[in-house]
């Protein structure tokens, strides 16, 4: 229960800090949780009020923060490789992620947008994985550092 609250916490923070972002950027003035010149956003704007949108778009980040919630206990089966757990994680967060931008409105159902989407996830993610690999590696030896200073 407690990571599921985490994933939505973290989700819906990120999602609404993101789509504040862009409709500083893009939407001069106005707040829009999904991108009005997306597939979906046409969609829902056309079908449905501000506050339904806002509640749809709420769900989806929780959605997408609960996936990478969850998605981290790939991680946690110490008899694979880090290569087969990595690989493992990103096809799976993948296939959850990709309908979920959808849904969200991240960009229109087009072919150049899909593989533009396609790009930014891997490169947005080999970059996050570098981070935590880093961070990993530094926790890692800061406590070799402890076991070998009580040794001796």
């Amino acid at each position: 229960m407690k990571r599921i609250f985490h994933g939505v916490t973290v989700g819906i923070t990120i999602g609404v800090f993101i789509s504040l972002i862009f409709s500083m950027l893009f939407a001069n003035s106005a707040f829009h949780p999904v991108s009005p010149r997306s597939t979906m956003g046409q969609i829902y704007f056309s079908h449905l009020s501000e506050l339904q949108i806002m509640f749809i778009s709420v769900v989806i980040w929780a959605l997408i923060g609960i996936t990478f919630s969850y998605g981290a206990l790939i991680y946690t089966n110490s008899r694979k490789s880090l290569l087969f757990k990595t690989l493992i994680h990103f096809c799976l967060m993948f296939i959850i992620m990709f309908p979920l931008a959808i849904l969200a409105g991240w960009f229109p159902l087009k072919i150049s947008a899909i593989i533009s989407f396609i790009v930014i996830y891997t490169i947005v993610y080999i970059i996050i994985w570098g981070i935590e690999t880093r961070r990993n590696q530094h926790d890692i030896n800061e406590i070799n550092d402890m076991l070998s200073k009580r040794k001796g």
